[in-house]
């Protein structure tokens, strides 16, 4: 059972299965501070099956200690506990920046494009990092947690994280557009431990395709019309 219609909810489509709740309805904004967004996300999953595996969504950024304050951060965390409380079989994908059709326009990519096409200013602290990931990867990366017998939380991630001003810039460069940026002094950079899942992943033979300028130009050119 899928849970949700956007990004994740419809890259999962093709494992969609009874045995399985797939919860791809949580809160996507990170700058959220409307606290019955959070609610309606509590309320939906208290009504899921409690004997049914449960595979969450949650994010890296949990770790990012600048975000430690903020509402949506509070409340991934607080979700984590609640889902470790009350379903005895989960599975808690902390996510990384995602990358895909559709999702929430405040995103990293759907953001870019966006000013990029409409030649609007962004700001972009000068050292901030994000590891990025292709959302088709997602139905390998659950298939192979479920079929490792994986329960507990894990950190998604293969341990590259470019600097978002690098991502900007090169997409500024694959779609022949200025850059627009203000650039401020700011401390983003944080480590996150992708051990577990790196490994797992390896097992599985699931891994990004190319570099992370691969999947960037991979992402323009097959969503650049929505935008430009």
């Amino acid at each position: 059972m899928i849970i949700g219609n956007g990004l994740l909810a419809n890259s999962l489509r093709s494992i969609d299965r009874e045995t399985l709740t797939l919860f791809c309805s949580g809160v996507s904004n990170s700058e959220e501070k409307n606290t019955e967004a959070f609610e309606r996300e509590f309320s939906l999953l208290c009504e899921q099956n409690k004997n049914s595996l449960l595979c969450y969504f949650s994010t890296v950024s949990i770790f990012n200690p600048s975000k430690q304050s903020t509402p949506y951060i509070k409340h991934k965390l607080n979700m984590e506990l609640q889902i470790q409380s009350r379903f005895p079989e989960h599975v808690i994908v902390r996510l990384p920046n995602m990358m895909g059709e559709g999702g929430n326009g405040t995103n990293l990519f759907p953001y870019f494009l966006r000013s990029i096409a409409e030649g609007n200013a962004v700001t972009i602290f000068d050292n901030t990092h994000r590891e990025l990931m292709e959302v088709q990867l997602l139905p390998g990366i659950v298939n192979a947690l479920i079929d490792a017998g994986f329960r507990g939380c894990i950190n998604a991630g293969f341990g590259h994280a470019p600097k978002v001003m690098d991502i900007y810039l090169h997409m500024c460069s694959l779609l022949e557009a200025a850059p627009n940026m203000k650039i401020e002094k700011g401390e983003d950079a944080y480590e996150v431990d992708y051990s577990d899942f790196t490994t797992l992943m390896k097992n599985a033979g699931v891994a990004p395709a190319g570099t992370w300028q691969d999947r960037v130009q991979r992402y323009v050119n097959l969503y650049r019309s929505q935008f430009v």
